[in-house]
């Protein structure tokens, strides 16, 4: 009966995995910058202290590949996070260019928007398999890029940005060996998928139009990291993330006021880096019942800083010659993430845990976007595992996440001015399932 029952447990768990799989490319989230760190319903309610040293479930292995090496069993997760942004601009102001003097004269600009953040669903699955006393592989199947924000047409700052969507599928099998002394290092490599998508209004003097450009790539990258157990209760953890680079091929395509203006659609291509991270911690065990973590994670966005789009051939028939490719300057920089949290062990089926984050923007208040106002952010979160029964665990974590209010100054002769501030919190729930066997 237990064999029946676990046969069909790790069905459902492979089944499961590749339904996420599938929801994965079609759901994605806002978070500081455009990462998503939502992988783990465990982790969640510690804020994502732990990620570096923890090895609870599959699913804490995707920050740190050696911790995949310290799990002693098969085992297997998977879950997803609801993540609901609230994201506002209490007053903005724009003016007019030497392109879009008509639609603003005329009034057609909102001033004020109540929530341009768009609720998703985050799905992961993750599953270790033990092939021998010391080497275990493990994989991960998880979103950790991805943005949504989409305005309406009558936006103040449209012609600055609308739509902004990236949505990411991230791949990671690795292999991880553990010595006797404690020591487990892991590696392996990163297969990405990624869909973007940006759209903008478009001017032309006597009128106005849309403008959407759209591409996708498959790229690969790597990642190393090692878990340390240097003494009885006491873990030290440390990882690298590679970044991945994105040659996205697509088009540009405008609708049919913008092709009264004289756009015209065409092939487009860009280069998109995800960015590379590192990852670090420790984890004390306090008596039999308490564990305390505290980790760190530097990422370096330095590699969002121009993002050329180079084209078929010109996008305005009124402007030949000048109109084959088009910028957009970020100038992002490095940021931090920081986290503290405890994990308590109240009986053989309850634990409970709680943590607290500061999560830094990469973004200046001299180049913050309509596309992304991030600012910096703290998080506090709660968290708790029931274990429903011998091969069967259940985790459920809150997040709420406070922002800093976050100013948008923006300005082009072609396009004008807009000026805007907004206000931003997050939801997050996750709910995990996990088997061992």
């Amino acid at each position: 009966m237990t064999k029946t029952l676990n046969k069909a447990c790790l069905g459902a768990a492979v089944s499961g995995a590749a339904l996420l799989g599938s929801l994965a490319i079609a759901t994605t989230a806002h978070a500081s910058g455009f990462q998503l760190r939502e992988v783990s319903g465990s982790l969640q309610g510690s804020s994502y202290a732990g990620m570096a040293t923890q090895s609870d479930d599959a699913s804490q292995i995707f920050f740190n590949p050696g911790n995949v090496g310290q799990i002693k069993n098969s085992t297997y997760s998977v879950g997803g996070s609801l993540v609901m942004p609230n994201v506002k601009l209490k007053s903005g102001t724009a003016s007019s260019g030497t392109l879009t003097t008509a639609p603003l004269a005329g009034g057609v600009q909102n001033a004020t928007y109540g929530d341009m953040g768009q609720d998703a669903f985050v799905p992961n699955a993750h599953a270790v398999w033990t092939l021998t006393d010391q080497l275990n592989f493990g994989i991960s199947l998880t979103s950790p890029w991805g943005l949504v924000t989409d305005y309406e047409s009558d936006f103040a700052g449209r012609f600055f940005g609308t739509t902004s969507s990236i949505k990411t599928t991230n791949v990671k099998p690795v292999l991880a060996y553990r010595f006797d002394n404690g020591l487990s290092i892991g590696a392996g490599a990163q297969l990405q998928y990624m869909d973007a998508r940006l759209a903008k209004a478009v001017g032309y003097g006597s009128g106005e139009g849309n403008g959407d450009v759209t591409g996708n790539d498959l790229a690969a990258g790597w990642t190393a990291g090692m878990n340390w157990e240097i003494m009885p209760g006491t873990r030290l953890g440390a990882s690298y993330v590679s970044d991945i680079t994105h040659n996205l091929k697509g088009d540009i395509k405008f609708d049919s006021a913008a092709q009264a203006g004289g756009y015209r659609n065409q092939s487009a291509t860009a280069e998109v880096t995800t960015p590379e991270y590192v990852t670090f911690g420790i984890a004390q065990d306090v008596g039999e019942k308490w564990t305390v973590m505290a980790d760190g994670q530097w990422t370096n966005w330095n590699s969002i800083n121009v993002l050329q789009f180079n084209y078929g051939g010109d996008t305005n028939v009124n402007f030949p010659g000048s109109q084959s490719s088009s910028a957009d300057v970020y100038n992002w920089g490095s940021s931090w993430f920081a986290s503290l949290g405890a994990k308590y062990r109240y009986d053989e089926n309850w634990t409970f845990r709680g943590g607290v984050a500061y999560d830094e923007t990469p973004i200046s208040d001299e180049h913050r976007s309509v596309r992304i106002p991030d600012s910096n952010r703290y998080w506090v979160s709660l968290g708790t595992t029931y274990k429903a029964a011998d091969w069967a665990d259940i985790s459920l974590g809150y997040t709420h996440i406070f922002a800093h209010a976050a100013k948008v100054n923006l300005s082009d002769s072609n396009v004008g001015s807009f000026t805007g501030n907004y206000e931003s919190k997050v939801d997050i729930i996750a709910l995990q399932a996990k088997f061992q066997f």
